[in-house]
């Protein structure tokens, strides 16, 4: 079966489950927690999880590390059911169909913030205003710090870019001096 198709199945059942049960935030916290630790270490993990010598309970413990805590019990029972039927190695992507399908029902933008030092809580408001105010939605905001971009910074909001940095202009300079 399509990786793909497998995904959105698996991961469609849990976001019906979770709502059931009322638990679809924890779940969803839960989710964001091992995809981003999932990131981290990801040739490690697709070793394991891939890996059919790996006994399931190794892979279910490691799975569980990853979400960390608290973990839900619903979603402790999703892991040991997605290792059951040999899916380990699909629960990045369950959980990233998951967190899509999450976002789009809680009208939720997920949006990274490239500056070149640390966000003021100010600031930070002044984004989710923004979000609010351009696209009538809630941000899901993802701060990275990157000392290149000199001042400035770079706003991505799903599939759109600003690029306020010094280094941007910078560049836009360079470029339109080329001309």
């Amino acid at each position: 079966m399509d990786n793909g198709k497998l995904s959105v199945r698996y991961a469609r059942a849990l976001f019906q489950l979770s709502q059931e049960q009322g638990c679809e935030d924890a779940v969803y916290d839960g989710l964001t927690r091992f995809a981003h630790n999932y990131l981290l270490a990801i040739s490690q993990f697709n070793e394991v999880l891939a890996d059919p010598i790996v006994p399931k309970d190794e892979k279910v413990k490691l799975m569980e590390m990853a979400v960390g805590e608290p973990l839900h019990d619903t979603l402790r029972q999703f892991i040991a059911f997605v290792a059951e039927q040999k899916r380990e190695d699909k629960m990045f992507l369950i959980a990233m169909k998951f967190m899509e399908m999450y976002r789009a029902k809680h009208n939720i933008l997920s949006t990274q913030v490239t500056t070149a030092t640390e966000l003021s809580e100010a600031t930070y408001e002044k984004i989710k205003a923004f979000v609010k105010q351009t696209f009538d939605a809630e941000a899901e905001i993802d701060v990275k710090i990157d000392p290149s971009l000199i001042g400035g910074f770079i706003l991505d909001i799903e599939n759109n870019r600003m690029d306020a940095s010094v280094a941007g202009q910078l560049n836009a300079l360079k470029n339109k001096l080329k001309q």
